[in-house]
């Protein structure tokens, strides 16, 4: 029974062993790339990949009171939107409005 009991602890012994040599790495990896997409000084978010205008059917006209001006995304002092690229019109619409809050 001794023996059986020691065997069981080298199997699990080696387990945490084979676990922690394949993790230990993937985790020190995914940490470096994080560190790298990191915003630089001057920019105040991490850069986004944002929508293709013809992907969200932007369109240069309201859709109701639905206007880029009155949407969450919409970035007044540069005319741009924070998810979707591109110059935006204040007046534009397009399928991921939001009511700004």
């Amino acid at each position: 029974m001794d023996k059986m009991n020691q065997s069981r602890r080298a199997v699990f012994r080696a387990a945490i062993a084979t676990g922690c040599v394949l993790c230990v790495p993937a985790a020190l990896a995914a940490d470096a790339t994080t560190k790298n997409t990191k915003p630089a000084a001057g920019d105040a978010s991490p850069q986004v990949k944002k929508t293709p205008q013809a992907a969200v059917q932007y369109q240069t006209k309201p859709k109701g009171e639905q206007k880029c001006a009155l949407c969450m995304h919409f970035i007044s002092e540069s005319g741009t939107c924070k998810v979707v690229e591109g110059k935006i019109s204040p007046e534009g619409w397009c399928t991921l409005w939001a009511k700004k809050a």
